[in-house]
C-alpha cells in the first residue's frame, strides 16, 4: 500500500493501516531523524524544566488523526522521551489516568465486639 502524506487534507480520514504504513515509511524514517538532530536528541519538554533527557520519539504536537495535513510539517513536531511521550497521550493508557469513580479492591474493617452481648 503506498502513502501520499503531503496529499493527506484536514479531512483525510486515516485507517489504523494508513497509520501504521505511514510510520513505517521512509519518509516518516526521513522527518524523525530530521526533527530529533534539529532538536539535539534532547527531549523538549523535559528541557523547559531544565532537565537534558535524551530524545528517542517524535510527537505530534497536533495528533496525526486529528490534521493529518500536518503529519510531516516541522513545526507541528518535537522531539520527546518515553515518560513525556506516553503523558502527551493519556488515551492510549500509558500517560497520566482517569480517575476510578469506584474502586476494585475489597474494604475491610474491623468490628468492635460488645463483651457483654456474645452472638
Amino acid at each position: 500500500m503506498k502513502i501520499y502524506p503531503y496529499l493527506w487534507t484536514k479531512k483525510t480520514k486515516l485507517t489504523i493501516r494508513m497509520r501504521n504504513v505511514f510510520y513505517k515509511s521512509w519518509m516518516w524514517q526521513k522527518k524523525r531523524d530530521t526533527v530529533l538532530e534539529r532538536d539535539g536528541y534532547l527531549c523538549q519538554v523535559c528541557l523547559r524544566a531544565d532537565e537534558p533527557v535524551p530524545a528517542d520519539t517524535v510527537h505530534h504536537i497536533v495528533h496525526l488523526k486529528d490534521n493529518p495535513s500536518l503529519a510531516l510539517v516541522d513545526t507541528n513536531l518535537i522531539s520527546v522521551c518515553f515518560p513525556c511521550h506516553n503523558d502527551l497521550h493519556p488515551e492510549k493508557g500509558f500517560g497520566m489516568k482517569n480517575e476510578k469513580k469506584f474502586s476494585n479492591k475489597i474494604k475491610v474493617f474491623e468490628v468492635n465486639q460488645n463483651p457483654e452481648q456474645p452472638w
